[in-house]
């Protein structure tokens, strides 16, 4: 018998050493592949006489890209480089003997919120700081947008091919109207609102622009045009008189014509442009070109330097955390191009409840959204700014909602091309009476209450349900407006006067007192070192979300087990979506179309309340 349990225990010990070892095989072989397929264990060098090559094939994001499971095994979705990717890698190739210079090309994508004209100017701005190093900057140009020649002009010299044509001819914005669709098609619109100037609700109950609308957007856009062609003309050494009566006549320039009114420097076919390259950079033998290094692989350089640097005993006990607010503002939890309420609050508790965290930048590219979101994450914001400094960053949106969680920051900055304000509340209620009589279809109910069915689609609001509803928008609008007044230290009755739901450029905002200072996400974090009294001192930075890479999400997702996270714990955001790639019009369509289709479904606010900018404000 005593050799029989020996014998057992014996079998039971080796079972368990078995899938012990097989376990650990089986994590090493996963770390393995996670290293092979993320790239992390090889860094390409960066030989001496290297050019830093900017593909501008892509969507300019302010978040790092954050993927998920799926993205391992498919090929969709827009090519991006986060702002601080790029910003970082122009920064460092300034001061990088082994960096002589960047060539530039191809033109801008613009998937959900990324590429505006803000992330434009401030990649602008790091290419025209390379620039002062004394390296020369080559951009070429094939068809080139108005936003492409924008940042092609930061370059010291710019190249056009012999059959492109330069866009030149302003900006416009397009709104899509619903109204005698919805009409035709028997469904029913109310809407509750307050401002002259909130013209959100206009899309389902218009076929038309209204005048207060038009006049808005038509000062918006003249802001944001001023302000283009005033930088244009810093770099071109033209008159901004000239350049907008050659945007009016006519706007659209062949190489010769765009050659003689000294828009580019010359025209060139691609390979005449490699040539140049070749005579200031060192031969790349093995490719039968010249020495060359993305931004995109130079930027992950960077951060693997930084890591090895800040890993181990010596790391630095200081953090400055940028937070991401990109995507429409909605209630819960975020999906693609969405900000959850609830996932920024819950970073930010976790950030102030972090002794190591000294400063906090949240920087905000949100047309705002869900009213009851924008006030989750305002609370958090409130108790973080007592304790530690909390500076925003507005990027190209930061308006309505995106504007409310601006309020409480020690400091707001923002582009003069941001498009802020759009200080208003709304609610909408859709109703398919109409269309269910047609076919046939009816509805009925039972209540307990007068209004405890009012939020159903099958009938319009009674007045007094509208009432009540309008009574409620009411209330949320006077909490905007004394967000507003205490966080920017104005008087109540200024904040009601430049309110009504009207949207100011970056620039017009700063001299209403809505932003304080004129500077992008680098100067906002400079300035957050500052007030952490960090200078000179040792620190890291740290994004939310956090970049992760397909392999990354495959794997963190397999290892989590899909368990859902505890309340303390920040949640990711992502703003990878699948959309057809390319920059042709139907391209660029198919993107608009599930942008606006993913705006519709992400009104989820839970009183139907809404802090947004007007629908679908693309410049």
């Amino acid at each position: 018998m005593r050799l029989f349990w020996q014998t057992v225990l014996a079998n039971i010990l080796a079972i368990a050493l078995t899938l012990f070892v097989l376990g650990m095989v089986t994590v090493a072989g996963g770390v393995l592949l996670v290293v092979l397929l993320t790239g992390l264990g090889r860094q390409r060098p960066v030989l001496p006489g290297s050019i830093l090559v900017l593909d501008t094939d892509i969507n300019i994001t302010d978040s790092p890209l954050y993927a998920y499971p799926d993205d391992l095994f498919s090929n969709s979705g827009t090519p991006q480089l986060s702002l601080l990717e790029i910003e970082s890698a122009l920064n460092e190739a300034a001061t990088d003997k082994n960096i002589v210079g960047l060539f530039m090309y191809g033109s801008l994508l613009e998937d959900d919120y990324g590429s505006g004209y803000a992330a434009v100017d401030e990649v602008r701005q790091a290419i025209e700081r390379f620039r002062k190093s004394g390296k020369p900057v080559y951009a070429y140009l094939d068809q080139p947008s108005v936003k492409d020649y924008y940042l092609a002009t930061a370059a010291s010299k710019v190249y056009l091919n012999p059959y492109g044509m330069l866009s030149l001819n302003g900006l416009a914005s397009e709104s899509l109207f619903l109204g005698d669709a919805l009409k035709k098609y028997g469904v029913g619109v109310q809407v509750t609102k307050v401002g002259k100037y909130k013209s959100a609700t206009e899309m389902f109950t218009n076929n038309h622009m209204s005048d207060a609308d038009r006049e808005q957007v038509t000062a918006l856009l003249d802001d944001i045009w001023s302000s283009i062609l005033l930088d244009l003309a810093g770099s071109r050494s033209l008159k901004v008189e000239h350049l907008e009566k050659l945007s009016n006549e006519p706007g659209l320039y062949l190489p010769s014509d765009a050659l003689d009114k000294k828009l580019v420097d010359e025209i060139a076919y691609f390979d005449q442009v490699l040539d140049k390259l070749n005579d200031i950079a060192e031969p790349d033998d093995k490719n039968d070109t010249f020495r060359q290094i993305s931004v995109g692989d130079y930027a992950e350089r960077i951060t693997r330097q930084r890591l090895r640097a800040d890993s181990g005993w010596f790391a630095p006990d200081s953090r400055i955390v940028v937070v991401y607010a990109e995507g429409e503002i909605v209630d819960g939890e975020s999906g693609p191009g969405q900000v959850g309420g609830d996932d920024i609050a819950r970073e930010l508790r976790s950030l102030r409840d972090d002794d190591s965290v000294k400063a906090v930048v949240l920087r905000i590219n949100s047309p705002g959204g869900s009213a009851e979101a924008s006030e989750v994450i305002h609370r958090e914001e409130e108790l973080i700014e007592k304790e530690k400094p909390l500076i925003v960053s507005c990027g190209t949106l930061a308006a309505s909602g995106g504007y409310w969680i601006a309020t409480p920051g020690d400091v707001v900055l923002a582009d003069p091309s941001t498009i802020t304000g759009s200080i208003g509340v709304f609610g909408l209620k859709f109703n398919v009476a109409d269309v269910a009589a047609q076919y046939g279809v009816g509805f009925d109910s039972v209540s307990t209450a007068r209004f405890a069915n009012m939020d159903t689609i099958s009938r319009p609001w009674t007045a007094e349900e509208q009432a009540l509803t309008q009574q409620f928008v009411d209330f949320i609008y006077d909490q905007f407006l004394e967000r507003v007044s205490k966080g920017r230290g104005l008087k109540l009755d200024t904040v009601r006067e430049i309110a009504q739901g009207r949207v100011w450029s970056g620039s017009e905002a700063k001299k209403l007192g809505l932003v304080d200072e004129i500077g992008g996400l680098r100067e906002a974090i400079n300035l957050a070192v500052n007030r952490a009294n960090l200078q000179g001192k040792r620190w890291i930075l740290e994004q939310y979300p956090e970049k992760r890479t397909p392999a990354q999400a495959f794997w963190e997702d397999l290892a989590s087990g899909n368990e859902e996270e505890p309340v303390a714990k920040a949640a990711a955001v992502s703003t990878v979506s699948p959309v057809m790639q390319g920059n042709d019009p139907v391209a660029r369509s198919v993107r608009q179309w599930q942008t606006e289709w993913r705006t519709l479904r992400s009104f989820n606010d839970p009183q139907g309340v809404y802090a947004r900018l007007p629908f679908m404000l693309k410049l």
